[in-house]
């Protein structure tokens, strides 16, 4: 597997030039012969002159009879943002299907939750696919604690004894690395068992780290851990969850407690963090 030069800042600013450029105005628009030509033409605009049109249009045609709603234009642009390597080469970029050969893959950490795999405690981690033949598509992987545990220090977290050591697998939310991804082992959906990360990717990750592991405090002053506040990525950077909690009674605890608010359970997130955490050390001693 070959590992491919690698910007997050470049990606994601090619990816917004294309979706707020070239495909906002054909928002809400059905796409068909002529409307794809016309999307080509506006998408080429924001690409390197080198790629080959004849893949961009080949990459866009698959779209012909559908509308372009927001999450289209959202996908479409992070696909082709994240293969412009591919569209030199003259091959078209598709929604992923199945893996076809062994690929090392930049993703983001999109969410982290515990889970139990037959006797082994660990988390089903939601990595979103940057560039490849998977992107953008959010993929789960199951990592035991071991291996979270393992794979810390490549990501930037410290030695145990170090400034920032990992202590909690909710801190990887976020975090960027590269997913060496194995066709063998990839059937309904891409997978992977080794990691890796660049030193910029790592130069990133260590911004989160750093204030997660309150080796640089907490911008709100909080003395709270991350993985514990409310505060999702919508209103801080640090967060570990995407939404700010709100708050309701739980049946759990019987006090007042924090909820996502796409959650309409009646257990708050500490008492089901607590919970999940729990089950897992039980079935690690059964």
């Amino acid at each position: 597997m070959t590992q491919t030069p690698f910007s997050y800042s470049r990606l994601r600013d090619r990816r917004d030039k294309i979706c707020s450029r070239a495909l906002r105005p054909y928002i809400g628009a059905n796409i068909v012969g002529a409307t794809v030509y016309d999307i080509c033409k506006d998408i080429m605009a924001e690409l390197p002159a080198t790629v080959v049109e004849t893949a961009l249009y080949d990459s866009v045609r698959v779209l012909a009879g559908t509308q372009m709603t927001q999450e289209v234009a959202a996908d479409l642009s992070w696909r082709i943002a994240g293969n412009i390597d591919k569209l030199i080469d003259g091959q078209p970029v598709l929604n992923w299907t199945r893996q076809l050969g062994d690929e090392i893959v930049p993703v983001v950490v999109d969410a982290v939750r515990p889970f139990k795999r037959k006797k082994s405690p660990g988390f089903i981690f939601s990595c979103r696919a940057l560039a490849g033949s998977p992107c953008p598509m959010i993929f789960t992987q199951f990592l035991s604690r071991g291996s979270c545990t393992a794979i810390s220090r490549t990501l930037g977290f410290s030695a145990p004894w170090g400034a920032y050591p990992y202590s909690t697998a909710m801190h990887f939310v976020n975090l960027l690395f590269f997913a060496h991804i194995e066709a063998a082992r990839s059937r309904e959906m891409p997978s992977f068992a080794t990691v890796s990360a660049s030193s910029s990717m790592i130069k990133i990750n260590r911004k989160l780290i750093e204030v997660r592991c309150r080796a640089k405090p907490c911008p709100d002053q909080f003395e709270h851990g991350c993985e514990f506040c409310w505060l999702g990525t919508d209103q801080c950077e640090f967060a570990t969850h995407k939404n700010t909690y709100e708050t309701r009674d739980c049946a759990a605890c019987n006090t007042e407690g924090f909820f996502d608010p796409k959650d309409n359970g009646a257990v708050c997130v500490r008492c089901r963090y607590l919970r999940n955490h729990v089950e897992c050390a039980g079935n690690a001693d059964t």
